[in-house]
């Protein structure tokens, strides 16, 4: 019997996150997931709806926001199961095209950026120990083809003067943090890759997305799950590596 794979999903309660959570406990027995959800509740419910489909799932309080939080949430994994082998940074938000207008320019990027990239660089820091104790330690970000500079550079991507400086430029920047954390983790044998999903219909878009959580999943799971052979400081789709 394999050794079980402790996973940590930040921003799973709902959304890409929990179609990850579901999808990886459903094809990967030997996987427990553990739902990061900055509501305690949601999150516990969240698992509990799927423990009720028999799967391997669980939930820890995490605020990618906060420290204290994230601090919190790596002493009660830390206790429960000594170690982490795969941490998906998730947790994510798009202001500017759920919020469009509610706050000025400069208080929607620090509060983009406070999730999006500062948030996914606190909790990658604050696991890296945990993750070093794994035999085959993976990170995953959740990122986006908007944050693409070549895409965005193409005038005829209509992406390309989409009104989203905010989520476009944080995706960038956490393209950025993952080959930073690639880079410098390489020699330990981590496998460190981001993911974007696709246009998947989520409370992030207010459902405006055409494809499934299933369909946004697939990406993430693979790189979750990948080998000691599997590649290392990738951006990739579904359908394969993404330009930067």
């Amino acid at each position: 019997m394999s050794e079980t794979n402790i996973v940590l999903i930040t921003g799973a309660n709902r959304g890409i996150g929990y179609g990850v959570a579901r999808n990886l406990a459903k094809q990967h027995a030997e996987y427990l997931v553990i739902i990061g959800s900055r509501d305690a509740a949601k999150g516990q419910e969240a698992a509990s709806a799927l423990n009720g489909e028999g799967l391997s799932v669980t939930s820890v309080e995490i605020d990618v926001t906060s420290d204290e939080s994230i601090s919190a949430a790596k002493a009660y994994i830390k206790e429960k199961y000594g170690r982490l082998d795969v941490l998906i940074n998730n947790a994510g938000i798009a202001l500017d095209v759920k919020d469009r207008g509610k706050y000025p320019l400069r208080e929607m990027m620090k509060r983009t950026y406070e999730v999006n990239v500062f948030g996914a660089a606190a909790v990658t820091e604050a696991f890296i120990p945990l993750l070093e104790k794994s035999k085959n330690p993976r990170i995953v970000f959740t990122s986006s083809t908007v944050g693409s500079l070549e895409r965005a550079s193409d005038p005829t991507n209509p992406w390309a003067t989409a009104p989203i400086p905010a989520y476009s430029t944080s995706k960038a920047a956490l393209n950025m943090l993952m080959v930073y954390y690639a880079n410098i983790l390489r020699e330990k044998g981590f496998k460190v890759n981001a993911s974007c999903p696709g246009h998947i219909g989520t409370n992030l878009n207010s459902y405006r997305g055409t494809g499934t959580l299933d369909e946004g999943a697939a990406n993430l799971i693979r790189l979750a799950t990948l080998g000691k052979d599997g590649e290392s400081g990738t951006f990739s789709t579904a359908q394969g590596p993404r330009p930067w």
